[in-house]
């Protein structure tokens, strides 16, 4: 048999009146949730469709507040080494300008000149060794190494100690390769001959060393001789190896006044000097000279005075032009270190940082979006900023003191050899295959555009930033005057549920009775 069960009318009423109580009291809760957090839901399950996009949106600002911080940083750097290498730059021009205007004073200038470029010089590698926060900026992709040794370091070396010398400065060691050009006769490593056993002739011979890469002292070219006719004869010749020419001078007959001897010797940068000694009458004193020799009583003491005069004048040619070469030679070894030279005469290293085959500008970068970068790297020893330095210390190390009787001559001389090498502050110096290396002024050009760019990128991803973040807030953000409006229109309801329900709690059959 079936049963039907009992069943209550009001039951169903009861039930569903308790449901919608709820659910307005749930509304009611999460309405007050959003006015008080001022977000739509507390999940991304609660954004519903949106929440893909807020996810997406999220992780996109993430990648642009860091790539801003990223852009801040190197903005900062890359203005720092504006300024620095701009300095270096301004520093080779004014040593340059220098020098110009030195010429028509030559003794008064080089002594300014010469304090002037050890100055900048000094200047020079105290600003090569700026950094932003603790990271150097010309070190290359190494930023945690200081990348030139302090100015004290480089000029004077380091010592042992016993103040021995432990390794060489740029100082001792310019004055080495001058010492080892003039020789230890100061003549330019040459070998001069003249025996009491053949008192008419006079041999003169180069060192191997002269016609090696670098060439070092002078190389003798060639030799003329303007005599009376069976007079003074000279002949040059090659050894058999061919790393060494020989002169040799005989005075078979007496000369004859005004008759004269031409040697024109090669210097290391491959340019010609040129010796002439002209015969002069008998009993003219002194008997020899740098531009002369006296005619002596026989064809020994012409001979004689012939051999005394070219020591004179290959000493005195020597000392006014070799060391000029000599210096801008070693500062341009040396600030190209390290090197197989400078390790053999044991210097100090200059330059510390990252010393790689990349191009320096690629050495430091920073990722501006997710598919661009920005490079900003510099290196203290890219060719024109070593041959800033380079010509600096060529001026700094070579110049004359005022007292010094080939002061002219030097001071051209080191002008001529230092000039081009200032000059790659705002030219060239040379070119790669892949193209013109930068001068320092370039490097400065360059790293101004990657600023620049910096600059474009961070404009750009503020506007995507502020865009997303429009986005982001659409979906996240709970209108205030919304939930406000909907947030009173559910306390109303709610309220109102609550009175009617009381009010029908409190009815009972009993009132309807009597």
């Amino acid at each position: 048999m079936t049963t039907i069960k009992p069943f209550a009318a009001g039951s169903y009423l009861t039930n569903r009146t308790t449901s919608q109580l709820t659910t307005l009291k749930s509304q009611l809760n999460d309405l007050s949730t959003q006015l008080s957090s001022g977000l739509t839901a507390q999940t991304y399950g609660g954004l519903g469709s949106g929440r893909s996009t807020a996810l997406a949106a999220q992780a996109t600002l993430s990648a642009l507040t860091g790539y801003a911080a990223g852009i801040t940083a190197a903005q900062t750097r890359t203005n720092v080494a504006v300024t620095s290498l701009t300095q270096v730059a301004t520093l080779g021009i004014d040593a340059r300008n220098t020098l110009n205007n030195g010429l028509q004073s030559t003794p008064v200038n080089a002594t300014a000149a010469k304090a002037n470029a050890l100055n900048n010089l000094q200047a020079a590698l105290d600003t090569l060794n700026q950094s932003v926060a603790g990271n150097y900026l010309f070190g290359g992709e190494d930023s945690s190494t200081q990348p030139v040794l302090d100015a004290n370091t480089i000029l004077n070396g380091t010592k042992n100690p016993d103040g021995s010398t432990d390794q060489m400065g740029l100082t001792e060691f310019v004055s080495s390769q001058v010492k080892a050009d003039l020789g230890a006769n100061g003549n330019g490593r040459l070998t001069q001959t003249y025996l009491a056993s053949n008192p008419t002739e006079i041999t003169l011979a180069d060192d191997p060393s002269s016609r090696a890469k670098p060439q070092s002292g002078f190389a003798i070219t060639s030799v003329s001789a303007v005599p009376t006719p069976g007079g003074i004869a000279a002949t040059r010749a090659l050894d058999s190896t061919g790393t060494s020419a020989t002169v040799t001078i005989d005075v078979n007959q007496q000369p004859a006044a005004g008759d004269s001897l031409t040697l024109t010797l090669q210097l290391p940068d491959g340019t010609q000097t040129k010796v002439t000694l002209t015969a002069a009458a008998s009993g003219t004193t002194p008997a020899f000279s740098n531009t002369g020799f006296a005619i002596g009583a026989d064809k020994a003491e012409t001979a004689n005075n012939l051999n005394e005069a070219l020591k004179s004048a290959l000493s005195a040619s020597a000392s006014s032009t070799l060391p000029a070469y000599s210096t801008a030679q070693a500062a341009s070894t040396f600030f190209s270190a390290p090197n197989t030279t400078t390790t053999a005469a044991n210097t100090v290293v200059w330059y510390q940082g990252e010393n790689g085959s990349k191009n320096p500008l690629d050495t430091q970068s920073v990722q501006v979006s997710a598919g661009s970068s920005v490079q900003i790297g510099v290196r203290a020893n890219q060719p024109a900023i070593s041959n800033v330095l380079t010509g600096l210390a060529t001026v700094a190390l070579g110049m004359p003191n005022s007292s010094d009787p080939n002061a002219a001559a030097i001071y051209s001389l080191i002008s001529s050899q230092a000039q081009p090498l200032l000059s790659s502050a705002d030219t060239s110096p040379g070119t790669t295959p892949s193209g013109a290396l930068p001068s320092v002024q370039d490097t400065v050009t360059q790293l101004s555009l990657a600023s620049t760019r910096l600059s474009n990128a961070a404009t750009t991803n503020k506007a995507t930033q502020n865009t997303l973040q429009n986005t982001l807030d659409g979906i996240e953000q709970a209108p205030t005057e919304e939930v406000v409006a909907k947030l009173l229109d559910v306390q109303n309801r709610l309220q109102a549920s609550y009175q009617i329900t009381s009010s029908l709690s409190k009815l009972s059959l009993v009132n309807y009775i009597g």
